[in-house]
């Protein structure tokens, strides 16, 4: 039996009624239960709704509303879950150059990135667009055909310095 709230506490309400026209969340929804064929918490649907909620309109120009998003939820029941299929969906659907990611230690960081390596190679369309997987230690990355990067960096001040990320998740952001 589920516990809990799908709907958090605190949160900013959408703009305009959310459907798969003014959100990627539907989106993204759809590509964690089809092509990564994992179960989504109530929860977890109702965050990427509401996170991915974007301004003007897909057959136009279009930006997310969100440039930071905060999540809070309670150990153990997901957080990171989601990150992987954020990067994956991000990496694979949207195309992006690059996505960093960083955790409260570089070890916590590695081992998400190696769960997303380990995810998507397991999936034949997907790993297909794997060009190269660098594991050397420090400097570990997932190259994707057309120059698309996951790569993971320490929660230092220099941690990702340099670089553009299209998506940068900061896991455990307090211990940051």
């Amino acid at each position: 039996m589920l516990r809990g709230h799908e709907q958090p506490r605190i949160f900013t309400p959408p703009l305009r009624k959310l459907t798969p026209d003014t959100t990627l969340g539907f989106e993204v929804i759809d590509f964690a239960e089809t092509v990564l064929n994992v179960v989504l918490l109530p929860w977890e649907k109702w965050l990427f709704i509401h996170a991915l909620e974007i301004v003007g309109d897909f057959g136009g120009e279009w930006h997310f509303r969100f440039r930071t998003v905060l999540v809070l939820v309670a150990r153990q029941n997901g957080k990171t879950f989601v990150g992987k299929i954020l990067a994956a969906f991000f990496l694979y659907v949207l195309c992006v150059s690059l996505v960093i990611g960083t955790a409260q230690s570089l070890d916590q960081a590695e081992d998400t990135w190696n769960e997303t390596v380990d995810m998507v190679s397991d999936i034949g369309t997907l790993a297909d667009e794997i060009e190269h997987v660098w594991y050397t230690n420090g400097a570990k990355r997932l190259s994707l055909k057309g120059g698309r990067d996951y790569r993971v960096k320490a929660s230092s001040r220099r941690a990702g310095r340099g670089k553009s990320g299209d998506l940068v998740m900061l896991d455990e952001l307090r211990e940051h």
